[in-house]
């Protein structure tokens, strides 16, 4: 199944100018010896002849010299204790593909995203290991940069109207449905501050994400319709909700919606019930 948080993290930072703003929030006052205008994304990488299924790898030149730096990021969506290995184990190969590529090594950064869908801090794991003492090879310690989505405000923390957008939804994204909602309207509003072309193109791509990973097939690839039918909510009845409630929803029938929803709230059932009642039928044409 496609890691639908991993796909629309892609989509922010694979963005030039959301990747430079999202640097210079990460380096702080040690940004100004990049030239991250000139920043740079190494699509793929062959070693052996086989890819390195890395997430994203930036070649940055440093400012007045013949050297540059490359960020490793990775993103995590949930407690991954193991991704300091995995950073380590793709930043050897890069090394090695950069010899045989330039015939030199360049210094390479490994940045975690952690999103935060699960109560973890990865910065307690990298302290632990920083405490650690051993006076033979001082000086010696690999070093990671971490940034934890949920203890930043896209809001207040980025001026580029799309990346506040795109990171509040993926930090908000698993939020119980009440916080949801109010932190959705906050992108709406930013949403309907930008150009309506690129808006619509935004807020399709959100909506889908959106879709996909909340809309969960549980057991007995049963559908959550309570999530389907607050994302109908979230899009004010508009044709994207229409269209993607529809699509579910002829598969099933009215005993399949009663069936997976037995343990939901009165209110809740009402309003899927609602929308099952409301006369779509006559313009989708009649579910199963």
């Amino acid at each position: 199944m496609p890691d639908y948080h991993d796909i629309f993290w892609k989509l922010i930072l694979l963005r030039i100018d959301c990747a430079i703003e999202f640097f210079r929030f990460l380096l702080k006052e040690k940004s100004d010896f990049l030239e991250l205008e000139n920043l740079i994304i190494i699509q793929e990488i062959y070693y052996r002849k086989k890819k390195l299924l890395y997430d994203i790898l930036y070649e940055v030149p440093i400012r007045n010299s013949n050297e540059k730096l490359y960020f490793l990021l990775e993103h995590k969506s949930r407690r991954a204790k193991d991704y300091e290995i995995q950073l380590l184990k793709y930043k050897k190969v890069i090394h090695k593909w950069q010899k045989i590529q330039f015939g030199r090594m360049s210094s390479i950064i490994p940045v975690l995203f952690y999103q935060g869908l699960e109560n973890w801090d990865p910065e307690d794991d990298l302290n632990e290991m920083r405490k650690l003492n051993n006076p033979i090879l001082t000086g010696n310690k690999e070093e990671f940069l971490i940034f934890n989505l949920q203890k930043i405000d896209p809001i207040k923390d980025f001026v580029n109207l799309e990346l506040r957008a795109r990171l509040l939804l993926l930090k908000i994204i698993r939020y119980q449905w009440e916080e949801f909602i109010e932190g959705w309207r906050k992108i709406r509003d930013i949403l309907n501050s930008m150009e309506e072309a690129k808006r619509i193109d935004l807020e399709e791509e959100m909506l889908d994400y959106i879709f996909r990973s909340r809309t969960v097939v549980r057991q007995a690839h049963q559908p959550n319709w309570i999530v389907i039918y607050l994302f109908y909510r979230i899009t004010e009845g508009g044709n994207y909700g229409k269209e993607s409630f529809n699509s579910l929803r002829k598969s099933f029938g009215r005993r399949g919606i009663e069936k997976s929803n037995r343990n939901c709230t009165k209110d809740v059932r009402k309003g899927i019930f609602g929308i099952w009642d409301s006369g779509y039928h006559r313009t989708f044409g009649r579910w199963a």
